[in-house]
């Protein structure tokens, strides 16, 4: 097996000055491939230290970009362990997709609780109350009435929430209604 080299490092971005403050990139190097993502951070130009890759200083500012810059190198250290362990070939575009979450089994918050919602459903009388059940599936009156209207709730549930919230139903397919 080939040894891979693995580095990432931050930089800032001069040409996209702005009123002092200049946005800090990372970039993301494996085997000479190599990925830019910006850190979604800014900082005063004069107190950005190239050769060490961080802010300059002990002020307050500086320590807390530089402990996120610590939180983003070690998430993107850990998706690039996660890869190696999952796949042969690994490229550091794949790395940074995983960092921002765009790779394959990226879900929405919506969809994880759509999931969550089906497994409490099915532990419902055993270990879980109807009631907390049916708090939880009303939690969005105007996401409810669209689950409801695609026959996504049974008919008893639908029956004894007469009293919900009525919202207006946009034209949506059912497709984009499970993408909200």
């Amino acid at each position: 097996m080939q040894r891979s080299t693995f580095k990432v490092l931050f930089y800032v971005k001069r040409q996209s000055e702005k009123s002092g403050q200049v946005p800090v990139m990372g970039r993301i190097t494996i085997n000479g491939t190599m990925s830019q993502f910006s850190c979604k951070l800014t900082v005063r130009s004069t107190l950005w230290d190239a050769k060490a890759n961080k802010v300059a200083g002990k002020s307050l500012e500086a320590q807390r970009i530089n402990e996120k810059l610590e939180n983003i190198k070690t998430n993107i250290g850990k998706q690039y362990q996660r890869l190696c362990d999952r796949d042969s070939y690994i490229t550091a575009e794949k790395v940074r997709n995983a960092f921002l979450g765009l790779g394959d089994n990226c879900r929405l918050l919506l969809q994880t609780f759509d999931e969550y919602l089906a497994k409490f459903q099915k532990r419902v009388g055993k270990d879980r109350s109807i009631s907390t059940f049916n708090n939880y599936s009303k939690a969005d009156p105007c996401r409810y009435s669209h689950r409801r209207q695609w026959g996504l709730l049974d008919h008893r549930q639908a029956a004894k929430d007469r009293y919900t919230v009525p919202c207006q139903t946009p034209s949506y397919s059912r497709n984009a209604l499970q993408a909200l």
